[in-house]
């Protein structure tokens, strides 16, 4: 199982990725979400 703020921060990366409209989630979605996750 992963840490709690590991799996906030890879859906909100899945979100930011969805939200542009892109078929992949990329290192830079995971760092947007990593950046807005305090």
């Amino acid at each position: 199982m992963i840490a709690q703020e590991l799996e906030v921060s890879l859906h909100m990366a899945f979100v930011e990725a969805r939200q542009q409209r892109h078929e992949f989630i990329t290192v830079e979605h995971l760092l947007l979400a990593l950046l807005d996750n305090p």
